[in-house]
């Protein structure tokens, strides 16, 4: 089944969305139809059950995940720096295309940021240093860590906000998992794990 909040697919017995929290009861109309079903004279005897489920899921913000990526710029800086320098430019030299060096440092720098973000967000801490710094990850849709190719094609990605003037990074304040274009199209989301509710207790549907 499908959650009818976000769209998450989930498990037909899950007792609520791994991903926006919604509460999934035993019996809800919104479950598939054909779910198996207690008759009154064995419900009155069977005890409720209590699972923990995960509260709703906090996303990351806009202004968070700015100053993640201000942070990250700093710090994929200055290795691009050293490069430049190595290669006979200043630290902070424009690309020049009529200049070799410029190309190889172009090269250089594409290629670290690229390893740098995938690396980092298909690793176990699932976030750039500038993301943990703000307390956010990237998952894929069902909350899960994602792969370096997911992560890679979510670095490839970027590059539809530049053709977009920066409208793509805008539009995660109109989307209901607050997704830049860059996640939509990589299928993933920014959330805040350090803000995730206290589990909550879900009967399992079963009434006294």
């Amino acid at each position: 089944m499908f959650c009818p909040r976000c769209g998450t697919q989930l498990p037909d017995d899950a007792p609520a969305c791994t991903l926006c929290g919604l509460v999934l009861a035993a019996g809800d109309p919104r479950r598939e139809e054909g779910s198996a079903t207690l008759p009154p004279a064995v419900v009155a005897t069977v005890p409720l059950a209590a699972p923990s489920v995960p509260g709703p899921v906090a996303y990351g913000g806009f202004w968070r995940r700015f100053l993640g990526c201000a942070i990250d710029a700093i710090v994929v800086f200055f290795p691009a720096a050293t490069v430049r320098v190595l290669l006979g430019m200043t630290p902070s030299s424009m690309f020049d295309p009529m200049a070799a060096a410029s190309w190889w440092g172009l090269l250089f720098e594409m290629t670290f940021d690229w390893l740098y973000a995938a690396l980092l967000i298909s690793s176990p801490l699932r976030g750039t240093l500038g993301q943990l710094v703000m307390d956010v990850n990237v998952t894929d849709l069902k909350g899960e860590r994602v792969t370096f190719a997911r992560a890679s094609g979510r670095f490839v990605a970027q590059i539809l906000n530049f053709f977009t003037l920066g409208i793509g990074l805008f539009v995660q304040v109109f989307t209901p998992r607050r997704q830049a274009l860059h996640d939509l199209v990589s299928g993933t989301v920014v959330v805040r794990p350090g803000r995730a509710t206290a589990p909550v207790a879900v009967a399992s549907g079963i009434a006294a």
